[in-house]
């Protein structure tokens, strides 16, 4: 077994005894890419940027993580290897009692949200930059400066997305299809603001950006096309929830 092998078994290990069932479920509340996350737990791929934020997120010490030494989760060895990832699990540590325990992130950091106002058919609005809160950070957020979060416009997107909801965003990791973004357009004329869409991501060219919109109003098209080069940005949705 290669080193890369043998921490991406540990990996598997802390992601199991942290309570995650899956690698994609793990992924998605890291803010990591599944597959980037898939090939760190079967060891093709080496484990860098990603080292420390696996070790603070499963309370594993960084050198258990990476050598095999020190604080690993409890009732586990790297020598356990389950193959089945939505098996139940037996050694994880409960995460639920009675009556209930709450307890706050462990990150200190705080993210922006940004204000908007309404501005017209299929789910547009305007970011205006204002800020309106600091809203706490969710995992996988902690270390990404440019991260901010936005409130749901309208009901284009249900049942995913609700009209008052909150999404985070994380601009510096790539979209692919399937996943929700923020779009902002270029304005048309100097002193216009930016459009804004949240939507799910289709597709892009050199030519084109396809976004598709799961609740469309009436008369109005579920696939969204735009000019590339109307594009300003398209940062990737990574959590949600209503506060």
């Amino acid at each position: 077994m290669t080193d890369d092998q043998e921490i991406g078994a540990r990996l598997k290990l802390a992601r199991q005894a942290a309570g995650f069932r899956s690698a994609k479920a793990a992924a998605e509340s890291l803010g990591v890419a599944y597959p980037t996350y898939a090939q760190h737990e079967n060891g093709t791929r080496g484990i860098v940027r990603e080292a420390e934020l696996y070790a603070r997120r499963y309370k594993v010490s960084l050198d258990w993580l990476m050598r095999g030494r020190g604080a690993g989760p409890a009732g586990s060895s790297a020598n356990d290897n389950d193959e089945d990832v939505d098996a139940p699990i037996t050694s994880a540590v409960p995460n639920a009692s009675f009556p209930p325990v709450y307890q706050q992130f462990p990150s200190t950091r705080r993210i922006p949200l940004f204000g908007q106002t309404e501005a017209g058919p299929n789910g547009k609005f305007i970011m205006n930059g204002a800020l309106v809160a600091d809203v706490f950070c969710p995992p996988g957020l902690e270390n990404v400066p440019d991260a901010y979060a936005v409130r749901v416009y309208g009901t284009s997107m249900e049942p995913r997305y609700k009209a008052g909801e909150t999404v985070w965003l994380n601009p510096q990791l790539p979209v692919r299809a399937g996943d929700d973004v923020v779009v902002q357009l270029k304005p048309s004329f100097d002193g216009d603001e930016m459009a804004s869409y949240i939507k799910e991501f289709r597709s892009r060219s050199s030519k084109v950006l396809r976004l598709w919109q799961h609740n469309p109003e009436e008369g109005e098209p579920k696939e969204l096309v735009f000019d590339n080069d109307d594009v300003f940005s398209v940062h990737k949705v990574v959590h949600h929830a209503t506060l």
